[in-house]
């Protein structure tokens, strides 16, 4: 028996299914980025897991860069206020840029992370989120790359939180609603 299983109310996507869209994205975006200096920026938290699945799958001599945005922050279910907690790690001036978020949901994540790239000199900057919700995004928010869309509901798991816990969950999940109140 799965460990999590007593607080799962039901999985929305499912370990293997991810890993399979993580090699047809990789494939997709290695295509893109064969022949130029490519820099990986994944927004932290949430991406940490999903971007290290990626970029093993990506058959390309890359660089890492790091940003930390959040607006889900504490036993939030609904975006809050974004807030940086670090700004751009690593020099990606002329560079092309594969920003990588964990959920496109109001796009003010998104938004802000292609700006602090494109800020810090980026020749190229493109993004690609694991879900989006089925909702129409902003139109300067729109990834390059989904990985899967979506209801409109909350989720955690493969990088996604609650209250800083769930990430390590190999599915993603809806929890139980009485969790959400427990705050542990």
């Amino acid at each position: 028996m799965e460990p999590f299983s007593r607080i799962i109310e039901r999985v929305v996507i499912d370990r293997e299914v991810i890993a399979a869209r993580v090699a047809e994205v990789a494939e997709s975006v290695a295509d893109y980025y064969r022949d130029k200096p490519l820099t990986v920026v994944p927004v932290l938290a949430g991406a940490f897991m999903f971007t290290s699945d990626l970029i093993r799958a990506l058959p390309l001599k890359m660089k890492i860069g790091l940003v930390g945005l959040s607006s889900y922050r504490g036993t939030a279910t609904q975006p809050r206020e974004l807030r940086v907690s670090f700004k751009l790690d690593g020099d990606i001036s002329g560079r092309h840029v594969l920003v990588v978020d964990d959920i496109l949901d109001t796009g003010a994540t998104l938004e802000r992370a292609c700006h602090m790239v494109r800020q810090a000199g980026a020749l190229e900057v493109r993004s690609l989120v694991l879900l989006s919700k089925k909702r129409e995004p902003p139109a300067k928010t729109r990834p390059d790359w989904v990985g899967f869309e979506i209801e409109d509901e909350f989720v955690v798991g493969y990088g996604l939180d609650y209250n800083d816990h769930y990430r390590n969950l190999r599915d993603v999940v809806v929890l139980k609603d009485e969790l959400y109140a427990d705050g542990d």
